[in-house]
């Protein structure tokens, strides 16, 4: 049923004449613009205030643009058996954005691109953590796609250690610095929240996890918000407004896209984050990333992809069975 579903998705124009996947990848690329404006305002106005005054009010800010939705969806659309595991979500959830603006702060030599290659890692470990706490079946083409995934973080974030570039001083290309473990665990825990979501999101719509998201975000971030208090100009506020709105309208236009299309066709997609963020790079910092982004991002890209690719493929198999069968 679902893969006939994918096919209508991708056969079938929509009101507007374009197919479910065109659609989707309209969405797709107007999210990955977003994300990277997103990333760059984060790395710009932690010159001003601390990156955890700064999480808690775009969470803060995405809450307040999130309330009309689900107002207009339904109150009872909010309704939930699992408090303990939509808990359990946004705190990883929390972690997981909060971190990533950590690494892309001020305070770290991170660029856009680095940020961005590191966090393709996500998928990799959503297969982890899936087979581990879902008991999904991953079969030995996933895990060895997922070990060469690993291999291309390695690459990025230890350099000097393969034979692609040298590193400055002997035992330099060991170092690793706080921005980019702060990015690894980013990758980690948005994973685990990815991973909550596949079980929450047989009750929850995507627009609920979402007010959800933002609503426990801002209350647990709070009392660090209070801690780590700043008095920003008027500007700076105006600012910290368009940041959150910005992702808020990026995070609704990947959900909308996974929605309508195929995430095998679209995940690909999302891909474009990389050469949006070199281009940020490129114009910002007036730099490029090094040999080792380029070739670990590749690693990584080709290993979720294939991972992706796998996935759609089981599914598919277990669909024709199951038709067989009736």
């Amino acid at each position: 049923m679902s893969r006939e579903m994918d096919e209508t998705a991708e056969e079938e124009p929509n009101a507007g004449g374009l197919s479910g996947n065109a659609l989707g990848a309209v969405f797709m690329l107007f999210s990955a613009l977003g994300f990277t404006a997103y990333t760059v305002l984060s790395k710009t106005l932690t010159e001003e205030v601390h990156p955890v005054f700064l999480a808690f009010w775009r969470a803060f800010f995405a809450c307040l643009l999130s309330v009309p939705v689900i107002l207009r969806a339904g109150l009872h659309k909010m309704r939930t058996r699992h408090p303990g595991l939509l808990l359990m979500r946004s705190l990883f959830g929390t972690l997981g954005f909060t971190l990533a603006i950590v690494a892309l702060s001020a305070d770290f030599n991170l660029t856009f691109s680095q940020f961005n290659a590191i966090s393709f890692s996500r998928s990799l470990f959503v297969t982890v953590l899936a087979a581990i706490f879902l008991r999904e079946v991953v079969g030995l083409h996933r895990w060895g796609a997922v070990v060469i995934g690993f291999f291309g973080v390695l690459i990025m974030v230890v350099p000097g250690v393969f034979m692609f570039w040298a590193p400055v001083a002997p035992g330099a290309g060991f170092h690793l610095d706080t921005g980019t473990i702060c990015a690894i665990l980013s990758a980690f825990f948005l994973a685990f929240a990815i991973v909550l979501v596949k079980t929450l999101s047989a009750e929850l719509s995507a627009v609920a996890l979402l007010t959800y998201a933002n609503v426990l975000s801002s209350i647990l971030l709070l009392p660090f918000a209070i801690y780590f208090w700043s008095w920003p100009s008027m500007e700076t506020w105006g600012w910290i407004f368009v940041m959150a709105g910005v992702g808020f309208v990026a995070q609704f236009c990947y959900i909308s896209a996974v929605s309508i299309g195929d995430a095998s066709f679209l995940s690909p997609l999302d891909y474009l984050r990389l050469p949006m963020a070199t281009a940020a790079d490129l114009i910002i910092v007036g730099m490029l990333p090094g040999m080792n982004v380029w070739i670990g991002a590749g690693i990584i890209i080709v290993s979720a992809v294939y991972i992706t690719w796998r996935d759609r493929k089981k599914k598919a198999q277990k669909v024709t069975v199951l038709q067989k069968r009736a």
